[in-house]
Protein backbone atom coordinates (compact mmCIF):
# COMPACT_ATOMS: atom_id res chain seq x y z
CA UNK A 1 0.00 0.00 0.00
CA UNK A 2 2.57 2.60 0.47
CA UNK A 3 4.49 1.80 -2.28
CA UNK A 4 0.96 2.55 -4.19
CA UNK A 5 0.81 5.82 -2.51
CA UNK A 6 4.55 6.51 -3.21
CA UNK A 7 4.05 5.94 -7.23
CA UNK A 8 0.48 7.43 -7.48
CA UNK A 9 1.82 11.17 -7.31
CA UNK A 10 4.45 10.54 -10.17
CA UNK A 11 1.58 8.68 -12.31
CA UNK A 12 -1.03 11.86 -11.56
CA UNK A 13 1.80 13.92 -12.90
CA UNK A 14 2.46 12.25 -16.17
CA UNK A 15 -0.68 12.15 -17.04
CA UNK A 16 -1.39 15.46 -16.27
CA UNK A 17 1.44 16.43 -18.57
CA UNK A 18 0.51 14.07 -21.73
CA UNK A 19 -3.10 15.04 -21.33
CA UNK A 20 -1.89 18.69 -21.39
CA UNK A 21 0.56 18.23 -24.64
CA UNK A 22 -2.23 16.17 -26.44
CA UNK A 23 -5.34 18.48 -25.66
CA UNK A 24 -4.95 20.90 -28.57
CA UNK A 25 -4.65 20.47 -32.45
CA UNK A 26 -2.19 22.30 -34.48
CA UNK A 27 -3.18 25.32 -36.34
CA UNK A 28 -1.50 23.61 -39.07
CA UNK A 29 -4.12 20.86 -39.46
CA UNK A 30 -4.67 19.81 -43.48
CA UNK A 31 -5.26 23.13 -45.72
CA UNK A 32 -7.18 22.85 -48.52
CA UNK A 33 -5.45 24.58 -51.53
CA UNK A 34 -8.57 25.70 -52.75
CA UNK A 35 -10.04 27.37 -49.88
CA UNK A 36 -9.10 30.60 -47.57
CA UNK A 37 -7.23 29.67 -44.76
CA UNK A 38 -8.86 32.14 -41.84
CA UNK A 39 -7.08 32.31 -38.52
CA UNK A 40 -9.38 33.31 -36.18
CA UNK A 41 -7.29 34.50 -33.18
CA UNK A 42 -9.35 35.64 -30.24
CA UNK A 43 -9.64 35.68 -26.33
CA UNK A 44 -12.08 34.33 -23.70
CA UNK A 45 -14.14 36.85 -22.39
CA UNK A 46 -13.57 39.48 -25.30
CA UNK A 47 -16.86 41.06 -25.66
CA UNK A 48 -15.30 42.15 -29.73
CA UNK A 49 -14.93 38.00 -30.01
CA UNK A 50 -18.08 37.39 -29.43
CA UNK A 51 -19.77 39.42 -31.40
CA UNK A 52 -17.59 38.20 -34.43
CA UNK A 53 -18.80 34.64 -33.66
CA UNK A 54 -21.98 36.18 -34.14
CA UNK A 55 -21.21 37.32 -37.45
CA UNK A 56 -19.60 34.09 -38.56
CA UNK A 57 -22.99 32.19 -38.26
CA UNK A 58 -24.91 35.64 -40.06
CA UNK A 59 -26.72 33.15 -42.82
CA UNK A 60 -24.41 35.00 -45.95
CA UNK A 61 -21.76 34.74 -44.17
CA UNK A 62 -21.89 31.50 -42.99
CA UNK A 63 -22.86 30.54 -46.68
CA UNK A 64 -19.56 31.60 -47.87
CA UNK A 65 -17.20 30.41 -45.18
CA UNK A 66 -18.61 26.78 -45.52
CA UNK A 67 -18.32 26.76 -49.14
CA UNK A 68 -14.73 29.62 -50.14
CA UNK A 69 -13.04 28.88 -45.90
CA UNK A 70 -11.12 26.75 -43.47
CA UNK A 71 -11.04 28.34 -40.25
CA UNK A 72 -8.42 27.60 -37.89
CA UNK A 73 -9.32 28.74 -34.37
CA UNK A 74 -6.41 30.17 -32.08
CA UNK A 75 -6.36 31.10 -28.92
CA UNK A 76 -4.50 34.74 -28.07
CA UNK A 77 -2.78 32.91 -25.72
CA UNK A 78 -1.34 29.71 -28.14
CA UNK A 79 -0.16 32.38 -30.76
CA UNK A 80 3.42 29.47 -31.04
CA UNK A 81 1.14 27.44 -32.62
CA UNK A 82 0.81 30.08 -35.69
CA UNK A 83 2.97 28.97 -38.38
CA UNK A 84 4.40 32.70 -39.39
CA UNK A 85 5.44 34.95 -36.95
CA UNK A 86 3.68 38.06 -38.73
CA UNK A 87 0.12 36.65 -37.81
CA UNK A 88 1.21 37.46 -33.68
CA UNK A 89 -1.55 39.82 -32.25
CA UNK A 90 -2.55 41.25 -29.03
CA UNK A 91 -5.36 43.30 -30.59
CA UNK A 92 -8.48 40.24 -30.59
CA UNK A 93 -10.23 39.89 -32.84
CA UNK A 94 -7.79 39.26 -35.58
CA UNK A 95 -8.66 37.52 -38.71
CA UNK A 96 -5.93 36.77 -41.16
CA UNK A 97 -7.12 35.36 -44.57
CA UNK A 98 -4.34 33.48 -46.40
CA UNK A 99 -3.45 30.46 -48.63
CA UNK A 100 -2.37 26.79 -47.75
CA UNK A 101 1.15 28.34 -47.74
CA UNK A 102 0.36 31.02 -45.09
CA UNK A 103 0.91 33.42 -47.57
CA UNK A 104 -1.40 36.50 -46.74
CA UNK A 105 -4.12 37.07 -49.45
CA UNK A 106 -5.78 40.47 -47.83
CA UNK A 107 -5.55 42.37 -45.03
CA UNK A 108 -6.22 41.01 -41.86
CA UNK A 109 -9.20 42.25 -40.16
CA UNK A 110 -10.63 42.76 -36.54
CA UNK A 111 -13.95 43.06 -35.51
CA UNK A 112 -16.37 44.12 -38.43
CA UNK A 113 -20.09 44.57 -39.40
CA UNK A 114 -21.24 41.31 -41.18
CA UNK A 115 -21.22 43.02 -44.91
CA UNK A 116 -17.69 43.87 -44.76
CA UNK A 117 -16.66 39.80 -43.49
CA UNK A 118 -18.68 38.73 -46.42
CA UNK A 119 -16.71 41.65 -48.50
CA UNK A 120 -13.33 40.34 -47.46
CA UNK A 121 -14.21 37.08 -47.57
CA UNK A 122 -15.14 37.30 -51.47
CA UNK A 123 -11.88 39.52 -52.07
CA UNK A 124 -9.57 36.86 -50.41
CA UNK A 125 -11.52 34.33 -52.89
CA UNK A 126 -10.70 36.10 -55.81
CA UNK A 127 -7.63 36.92 -54.44
CA UNK A 128 -6.96 33.06 -54.40
CA UNK A 129 -8.55 32.35 -57.44
CA UNK A 130 -6.09 35.18 -59.48
CA UNK A 131 -3.18 32.95 -57.84
CA UNK A 132 -4.20 29.95 -58.60
CA UNK A 133 -4.11 30.95 -62.35
CA UNK A 134 -0.64 32.27 -62.74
Amino acid sequence: MKRVLKILPFILIITFFSACSNSQPTPQAKLDSNKVIIYDIKRKGCPACAYQERVFRVPEVKELLDKYCQIIYVDVSEQDKLPKKWMHTHKTPTVHFVDANNNKLIPSIGSVYPYEFRDAILKAKAELDKRAKK
